[in-house]
C-alpha cells in the first residue's frame, strides 16, 4: 500500500464511491448516513450539506464524526476498507469556500440539480476535515483471532 498522506486517503474514498458518517444525534444517540467526499483542496477533504438539515445540526452541536468506506471485492475476505474520525469544520464564506463550492458543483450532478446550480444558494454549505486518524484494514483480519501471514496488518494513520 502507498504511504497513506490525504491525497492517498481521497483518492480511496473516490474509489469507494460512498461513505457511511457518524454523528452524535441531538438525542445524544449515533446516527449515521451516507456521504459522498467531494473535493480536495488545500490540503483539506472537503464535504457539503444543507444547512437546514439534522446532520448540520448535530455538526454545530458536536463536529466529530467517524467515516467508513469499504468496496467488496470478489475475494470478499481481502476486501479493504478504513474507517476515520475527524473533526468537521465549516469555514465563514470566504474565495476558498467559493471555489471549493463551483468545484462540487460541476463534480456532482446531485448537488448541481439539488441546488439549482446556484453555488451561493445560502443552505448549501461545505465543510472540511481536521484532525483525521484511523487504519486501512482489511474483513479478513479481525481482532481476538489468530494472525495469518495471508492478511494484511491494519494499516493506521494521523494527518
Amino acid at each position: 500500500m502507498p504511504e497513506t498522506t490525504i491525497e492517498f486517503l481521497a483518492e480511496i474514498l473516490e474509489r469507494y464511491g460512498l461513505q457511511y458518517l457518524a454523528t452524535i444525534g441531538l438525542d445524544g444517540k449515533p446516527k449515521v448516513r451516507p456521504i459522498q467526499f467531494m473535493t480536495l483542496r488545500d490540503r483539506k477533504m472537503w464535504f457539503c450539506t444543507n444547512n437546514k438539515k439534522s446532520m448540520y445540526a448535530e455538526l454545530q452541536t458536536s463536529p466529530y464524526v467517524e467515516i467508513c468506506a469499504s468496496s467488496l471485492e470478489t475475494d470478499q475476505i481481502n476486501s479493504r476498507w478504513v474507517r476515520f474520525s475527524a473533526e468537521a469544520v465549516f469555514p465563514p464564506q470566504s474565495e476558498l469556500v467559493s471555489q471549493v463550492k463551483k468545484d462540487i458543483m460541476e463534480k456532482s450532478p446531485i448537488v448541481h440539480e439539488l441546488y439549482h446550480d446556484n453555488p451561493d444558494n445560502p443552505i448549501f454549505v461545505v465543510f472540511y476535515l481536521k484532525n483525521i486518524k484511523g487504519a486501512f484494514q482489511n474483513l479478513g483480519h479481525v481482532s481476538g483471532l489468530g494472525e495469518r501471514e495471508d492478511f494484511a496488518k491494519p494499516i493506521t494513520f494521523s494527518m
